[in-house]
């Protein structure tokens, strides 16, 4: 808190001096007395309107010049339309246009000027010019709760094209009741609507629509059907309903009404939104339709899968067999609702309730863990189907095992960690028969640590932990990890959009703060772990590759036959 009075001596000096020289100078203000009104610094007096007082407080904020002096009945009183309640009056001089240099002198000025037009105590009617600019958002929840629906599905209700039109409503929070209104085509969007979901209490309701204008007065629910032009079945379903909208899609404007259990007829503001639907991930279609391996989903593989969908991928493979505990809060995309559950299935949820359209396959183990060896084969099977596998488990001898795979397999390949302490991240990238294989890359990668005469950070005790000097535990936060993990998004990005990381920056060493390698935050170094060498291909075996081939058609002709 700052007490201005206290700390600009001199801007008090000329406050005082300008109320007082007001109240000296002008027969329009007498001032009572200074005081310290529910602790901030103010003036009482009378403002004398066409022979009338009106008993006012001059109130200074805390954070006086910078923002605004107001005036306030000094007992609550409705004076003015331009008034919040019976309280602060709405005057010329106010948040949107006050400038440091405005004295309270010139906001007692404001509200005489005001009270001279409108004269409240008096005879006077008139009433002030509004100068009031409030935009759709800032009165979106003013008086009636809202209706959503989008810009091409209010076109569609208008034109009476708009098919399987359904409302869903959510619970109140923040004093909101909004419901949204969805057809067919919105639905078959990937960035589809959600459906009803009795955990988070949202739930359809009946929607009637209607091609006239939305009516000025509605007495009751038959008249609502009949200036609907509802009839038969559609007339009864609506007087009958114990919850319901009924939507007048007419040329001027869309209203609503909702109907609820207890009989009511509440009107309701429709915003039509914008249609912007992907507009702020600008993903060719070809590459949202590429496929992602996400393998750990931890605090770095969460946040990275939950970039990914909101940048507009809908197909991800899930990979871990962890467990959500209150201590992954602190930097885990999930939160308490997903305590106690698998990452994977906490993670899955999330991401539908995002993109409802996604697809997203979860696999809730561990690759290094003892299963079935079928089991395993159809788990990295999975995996290889991808276009893309991302290490994200901070193992190297999974991130390894995932490497090959990908090298098997063709398929691009990207490893995360954050380095022990929170001192820096790397992302490394290794785009098929182009860079070397991963295991070739990290052994670069150790050879150039080995030639600055610094090896990689020692781990801590646990996962992202690192000893100081003193042998004290440093952990990674969450702000190393979102860091590193949206690095490792935008290079996941770059590749399905056909821009890969250029192959002397394929390794990124991303630094956060003085240590290591690193100079301090914001010094990345571009690691070139070199070229891809030639590789012969394998001697083609004519005679095995024969045998295979006849064991093959041998299944295949037995399948038929069962078939």
């Amino acid at each position: 808190m700052k007490f201005w009075w206290l700390v600009n001596s001199p801007r008090l000096a000329a406050e005082r001096a300008a109320v007082e020289a007001s109240a000296r100078d002008e027969r329009w203000f007498t001032l009572s007395r200074w005081l310290f009104h529910e602790g901030r610094l103010s003036a009482e007096g009378d403002l004398v309107v066409h022979g009338r007082p009106y008993h006012v407080r001059l109130v200074y904020p805390d954070q006086f010049p910078e923002v605004p002096a107001w005036i306030e009945p000094r007992e609550e009183a409705k004076w003015s339309t331009h008034q919040y309640g019976k309280g602060t009056l709405c005057l010329q001089l106010r948040p949107d246009n006050w400038v440091a240099g405005a004295t309270g002198a010139d906001v007692l000025r404001s509200a005489y000027d005001l009270l001279v037009l409108e004269d409240p105590l008096g005879e006077g009617d008139l009433r002030a010019r509004s100068d009031h600019h409030v935009g759709e958002l800032q009165a979106y929840d003013w008086g009636a709760h809202p209706v959503l629906i989008s810009a091409e599905c209010a076109v569609r209700l208008r034109a009476g094209t708009a098919i399987e039109v359904k409302a869903l409503r959510w619970m109140a929070a923040d004093d909101v009741w909004p419901i949204l209104v969805h057809d067919a085509t919105d639905r078959a969007s990937p960035r589809r609507p959600p459906g009803a979901d009795l955990n988070t209490w949202r739930f359809e309701i009946p929607v009637f629509i209607s091609r006239a204008e939305m009516p000025a007065e509605i007495s009751d629910r038959a008249a609502l059907a009949r200036l609907g032009g509802f009839d038969g079945d559609q007339a009864e379903a609506l007087v009958a309903s114990e919850a319901a909208l009924a939507i007048f899609a007419g040329k001027d404007a869309a209203g609503a009404v909702h109907l609820t259990a207890e009989g009511a007829l509440n009107r309701r503001r429709v915003f039509v939104l914008p249609d912007d639907g992907g507009a702020r991930s600008a993903r060719p279609a070809e590459a949202a339709a590429k496929s992602v391996a996400v393998v750990g989903v931890g605090s770095i593989g969460s946040k990275l899968a939950e970039t990914l969908v909101r940048a507009g991928l809908g197909r991800l493979t899930l990979v871990d067999g962890d467990v959500m505990l209150p201590g992954n809060l602190e930097r885990h995309v999930l939160d308490w609702s997903a305590v106690g559950f698998r990452k994977v299935g906490g993670l899955k949820r999330r991401l539908l309730a995002i993109a409802p359209g996604a697809e997203v396959e979860t696999i809730d183990a561990n690759l290094n863990w003892q299963r079935s060896a079928k089991t395993h084969a159809w788990q990295i099977e999975a995996i290889a189907n991808c276009d893309l596998v991302v290490d994200a488990t901070g193992d190297p001898a999974t991130a390894l095992f995932l490497a090959a795979v990908a090298e098997a397999n063709k398929r691009a390949f990207v490893s995360v960690q954050v380095f022990e302490g929170g001192l820096g991240g790397l992302v490394a990238a290794c785009i098929p028969e182009r860079d070397p294989p991963f295991v070739e890359g990290r052994a670069s990668y150790l050879a150039w640590c080995a030639a600055q005469d610094a090896a990689p950070p020692e781990p801590g005790p646990r996962n992202y932990e690192m000893l100081a000097e003193d042998g004290t535990p440093v952990s990674a936060d969450d702000a190393a990890v979102a860091a590193t993990a949206a690095h490792a998004a935008r290079v996941v990005l770059d590749i399905l959009d056909g821009a890969p990381p250029p192959p002397e920056a394929a390794w990124l060493l991303l630094g956060y703060r003085k240590a290591w390698l690193f100079e301090g935050h914001g010094h990345n170094i571009r690691l070139d772990v070199g070229a891809r060498r030639e590789r012969a291909p394998p001697t083609n075996n004519q005679e095995a590759a024969a045998f295979a081939t006849a064991l093959f058609m041998e299944w295949l002709d037995a399948d038929k036959t069962v078939g």
